[in-house]
């Protein structure tokens, strides 16, 4: 093998390893990297559910925040970055209390039928929680916009009150709204 050629598959193997990312797809505008940080009432938001809506066309962004409030976006659920744009933000996050319940047995599993209706006697209970104010968590409803543009690369909202509503339930709120 001549030393061109060795070059050549060098660059090709690094080219794979590397990679350039998920070719876009057709008509998607260009991506720009942005982090974006959520506070709750000044506190950093951790495991909450980010969307971006709106912007150029129809390509939402959306990301998960981490113990920092922070989470890199990603158009599509896939391609990493935002397009250009002013977006509305949606952000929603749930927590759950007690011990979830099995799976509904399979029809003949006896262990299975036998762990379900041991718990079902036992008295445990299980809720969901939502602890975003309902305004934040639809892009229809929320107050919070950000603008991405080239060079824009963190973005921070905050999301005001706390709630505590039952999921499929009436649930209660607690502190302010």
């Amino acid at each position: 093998m001549t030393h061109k050629q060795m070059r050549f598959l060098c660059l090709l193997s690094f080219g794979i390893v590397v990679g350039c990312g998920p070719k876009l797809p057709v008509g998607m505008p260009k991506l720009y990297p942005v982090t974006i940080t959520v506070m709750q009432d000044g506190t950093p938001l951790e495991g909450a559910t980010v969307v971006l809506s709106g912007g150029s066309g129809v390509w939402s962004a959306t990301g998960l925040t981490d113990a920092q409030g922070k989470t890199n976006l990603h158009t599509q659920g896939q391609y990493a970055g935002v397009p250009e744009g002013k977006f509305k933000v949606a952000v929603t996050k749930a927590i759950s209390e007690g011990e979830p319940p099995p799976s509904r047995p399979m029809p003949g599993d006896v262990e299975s039928q036998r762990r379900y209706e041991d718990y079902q006697q036992s008295g445990k209970t299980y809720q969901r929680f939502h602890t975003t104010p309902l305004e934040y968590r639809s892009a229809e409803t929320s107050p919070l916009m950000v603008d991405i543009a080239k060079g824009v690369k963190n973005v921070a909202v905050d999301v005001k009150g706390t709630v505590k509503e039952e999921i499929g339930g009436s649930g209660g709120v607690m502190g302010d709204h």
